[in-house]
Parts: structure tokens; C-alpha cells; sequence
């Protein structure tokens, strides 16, 4: 299979000052689901729209997370996130302290790359959960109309 990269549009080396790296999207593992609409308000089709006729503007925030890493998140945030990966991430007899990358800023455009047929995509690397989570505003600001508040 061809490789094809579904790239942002930063130029730099990084996203304020967390590093950029390009990933295949099969080895990302998706915290939340895809969805038609939020907040009432189509979501996945303008979505697509956007991209393909302005490109991805910002880089997915992936973190590298542990197998406790994501245990504590389902703890947390319970049915708002995605079943934990499955061993086709870990592996068999996966080590504990082996980490894998997960999306927390971006899965609609991870899903997007996937159903477009991308094999990889721009990530930015993140240290922690609540980093990302914390940015999430930052990143989704110059898209108010897609989520309900333009």
C-alpha cells in the first residue's frame, strides 16, 4: 500500500513547543468515538468538508501512554471513552511498562484519515492526558462552527 499522509498545516518542528511526528493511523489507538453530530449539530460531514478543501489546519494530539495510563482514564471518564485498546496494540504477553500512542485531541480526524484511506497522519506529542485534554479549547478555537458555538 501506497503511503499517504494526511499532514497539518504547521510548518515548524512543533505544536508550542511539544514535538511533531508523523504516525500510521493504524497504531494510534482512538479515547473516544466517532460521531455524526455534537451538540445537535452535524458534525462528521462538515468536518470532511473542511479538510478537503482546507487541509488539517492543526496536528492530533497523541500522548504515550502505559496500559495503567489508560486504566486510570477509563476510571475517570468511565462510558465518554472508548473500551481500552486490545492486544492487537499490546501484543501478547505485553510488558507492563510498554506504552502505545493514543489519540486525546483529534479521534474525528483520526477517523477521517482512516475512511479516507490515509495511512498516516501529523500528531503532536503531548506528555500527559490532562495536557491534551487541557489544550483541546486551544485547538478547537478557530472552529467554532463545529462545535456549536459560532
Amino acid at each position: 500500500m501506497e503511503k499517504r499522509i494526511l499532514e497539518c498545516q504547521i510548518t515548524e518542528d512543533n505544536w508550542r513547543g511539544f514535538p511533531l511526528i508523523t504516525l500510521p493511523v493504524e497504531e494510534i489507538w482512538q479515547s473516544v468515538p466517532s460521531v455524526d453530530f455534537h451538540r445537535g449539530r452535524p458534525f462528521k460531514k462538515t468536518l470532511r468538508e473542511d479538510i478537503l478543501a482546507n487541509g488539517m489546519k492543526f496536528p492530533i494530539m497523541v500522548v504515550h501512554t502505559s496500559y495503567d495510563d489508560l486504566k486510570e482514564a477509563k476510571r475517570r471518564y468511565r462510558k465518554r471513552i472508548c473500551e481500552l485498546p486490545s492486544d492487537r496494540f499490546w501484543g501478547e504477553g505485553a510488558h507492563p511498562d510498554k506504552r502505545i500512542y493514543s489519540v486525546w485531541g483529534g479521534s474525528q480526524r483520526l477517523t477521517f484519515a482512516r475512511e479516507e484511506g490515509y495511512t498516516h497522519i501529523d500528531c503532536t506529542v503531548l506528555p500527559s492526558i490532562e495536557k491534551s485534554i487541557s489544550l483541546q479549547k486551544t485547538m478547537r478555537g478557530p472552529f467554532r462552527h463545529l462545535y456549536g458555538k459560532g
